[in-house]
């Protein structure tokens, strides 16, 4: 063998055992970084159930033994004992060791105290888990790089060096938005330059000499979708409706179908579509959407182009889910899904009557402060009975469309397996543990992660 092939051997055979050796090297370092900063979680827990703060105080134990499984300082805090069982040791419950599952008497001062220790912790921990990545960058490994980083971003969504190394970016605004963000407003960009060429239609339906009687109506098709008004919206609404189509398509499968777009440019033509098309049904004409079978219609705003904008999308959006789900019994995720994609088009949330705002609020404005102070309190809106509410409230809303979004971003995969499971039995606890493998106690508690790093 010559010299040449003898070193190239050696080579060869050392490179497993370096990767090997660093990946010794990452877990060993990685242990110590989970070690301290669950430690500090039990210091805070210990705090907070001095202070009768015993919610919070499970919560930071919970934790430490989701960093460090079996983690002995918060196995004893929540009350347990390690005994021997069989010939092995095990940790076992003593109830009158475990802290009360509800807050006692809590001084707000105290409140205000943990809220700030908490902070402080996680900004150290994030400066931790930052360390951290930066040694599996000397490592040369890349991928335990990043997954430390998307940890110290979970701690601190403000710490840059982490957002950075997380793949994060700032958009055109100097706002920081996550690489799913990033990929969604991409799809949404796509979404609206997808809609085909207009084609007039040569002939229209009977029934829209009874809708449109003061000025003859045009439509225009665009592929599958087409659109009748009687105005020169035409363009824009079928760039709109097409692009609601598109995203509820690849978010929910399917692909974009059949479906009737018509534009009321007033009370009387919305008035006279509610009568033609939808006889027998009082106070219909109150709403300013419709959604029939393969044909919406969406009454336009004269006074804010951009509101009618929004009206004709979550008409859409309303229709593309009932066409997947059928009409369930509870709202929350027609409504939540609808303002997401107004959101996504538009820059608002939503049309419907449960926005409180006729403007429809920003997500980054009311809505997100309402629901980041509700959390904070722990008077946050709980994700089981929101999905049996028939009439929700304001905050299940809020928490709705937070949820949604939540769903379409980190569990998109698993979407249109979901919405087949609410069509065939239109439970949503089945639904979840059939699309997503979790309850809705387990999806709420990884939703509230993701909410609070967001």
């Amino acid at each position: 063998m010559t010299r040449t092939c003898t070193l190239l051997l050696l080579l060869a055979l050392a490179a497993p055992l370096a990767a090997e050796d660093a990946e010794a090297k990452f877990a060993e370092h990685a242990q110590k970084t989970a070690a301290a900063v669950a430690d500090a979680h039990v210091s805070l827990a210990r705090w907070c159930f001095k202070h009768g703060l015993n919610v919070a105080g499970r919560e930071q134990c919970e934790r430490a033994r989701t960093l460090v499984p079996g983690h002995e300082k918060a196995m004893k805090e929540l009350g347990y004992t390690q005994k021997k069982v069989e010939g092995e040791k095990t940790w076992v419950l003593d109830e009158r060791k475990a802290p009360p599952a509800a807050d006692g008497e809590v001084a707000p001062r105290d409140r205000d105290d943990m809220v700030k220790e908490r902070d402080k912790i996680y900004r150290e921990a994030a400066v931790e888990y930052v360390k951290l990545a930066n040694f599996a960058k000397k490592l040369e490994l890349a991928a335990h790089a990043r997954a430390a980083f998307e940890q110290a971003v979970k701690y601190d969504p403000l710490n840059e060096e982490a957002l950075t190394g997380a793949g994060w970016q700032k958009d055109e605004l100097g706002d920081w938005i996550s690489p799913r963000e990033a990929a969604e407003r991409e799809q949404t960009a796509d979404a609206l330059e997808a809609a085909p060429e207009a084609v007039a239609l040569e002939t229209l339906p009977e029934w829209t000499s009874s809708v449109f009687k003061s000025s003859a109506p045009l439509g225009m098709a665009f592929g599958d979708l087409t659109v009748i008004a009687s105005g020169s919206r035409h363009a824009e609404a079928g760039k709109y409706a097409y692009a609601a189509s598109y995203l509820a398509a690849a978010l929910l499968g399917g692909k974009v179908e059949v479906l009737r777009v018509v534009l009321a440019a007033d009370e009387t033509e919305h008035k006279n579509y509610c009568e033609t098309r939808h006889p027998g049904m009082p106070g219909l004409s109150a709403d300013r959407w419709v959604v029939g079978n393969k044909e919406v219609e969406a009454l336009l705003d004269a006074k804010d182009d951009k509101l009618g904008m929004e009206r004709v999308v979550y008409t859409v959006a309303i229709f593309e889910l009932r066409r997947r789900v059928g009409e369930t019994t509870h709202p929350w995720f027609e409504v939540s899904f609808a303002g997401n994609l107004t959101r996504r088009l538009l820059g608002r949330v939503a049309t419907s009557e449960f926005s409180g705002d006729a403007s429809g609020p920003s997500e980054s404005g009311r809505w997100k402060r309402t629901l980041r102070m509700l959390r904070g309190e722990g008077r946050a809106p709980a994700l089981d009975k929101l999905v049996v509410a028939r009439d929700p409230d304001e905050t299940q809303v809020i928490l709705a469309h937070f949820f949604t979004r939540y769903l379409c971003e980190q569990r998109a995969k698993a979407l249109p397996d979901f919405c087949a499971a609410l069509k065939s039995s239109d439970n949503f606890e089945q639904a979840f543990k059939s699309a997503f493998g979790q309850d809705s106690s387990e999806l709420e508690q990884l939703f509230g992660e993701w909410f609070d790093a967001g």
